[in-house]
């Protein structure tokens, strides 16, 4: 049996206040807002890098009710190929990113880990040939 056609859409991250996260996800990585939606219960703001907006996107949700979205063991990072590591790395630190480890290399791939100002998980990763 074949699966119906499908294409990857969007990740989604709960953040506790949308400007600090919506803030840190611009000004660290360059992503820009192309959709937001304003309902009773939450606020939605989908997000895609320059010449990806047509995705997958980033979605930040910031619950109304203010509920506790603390972020849990239970997940991976959100994962960015990346030009120069280490430029983007820095960046992410000057804009409040918390070094999870520095860079290191595992089968020619360099690589970081990173958490959010929020806590999100962020792998940073360099292809051999990047």
């Amino acid at each position: 049996m074949t699966a119906p056609p499908v294409r990857l859409g969007f990740f989604k991250l709960n953040v506790p206040e949308m400007e600090p996260a919506l803030a840190f996800w611009r000004e660290a990585f360059g992503f820009a807002v192309t959709t937001s939606f304003d309902e009773p219960d939450f606020a939605e703001h989908m997000l895609a890098l320059p010449g990806q907006e047509a995705g997958p996107h980033l979605l930040l949700v910031a619950w109304k009710d203010k509920r506790d979205v603390s972020v849990g063991p239970g997940h991976g990072p959100v994962g960015l190929i990346c030009q120069d590591i280490a430029a983007s790395h820095a960046r992410a630190l000057a804009h409040g990113a918390q070094p999870i480890t520095g860079l290191f290399e595992a089968a020619g791939v360099r690589i970081a880990l990173l958490k959010s100002p929020q806590g999100h998980e962020i792998e940073l990763i360099q292809l051999p040939d990047s």
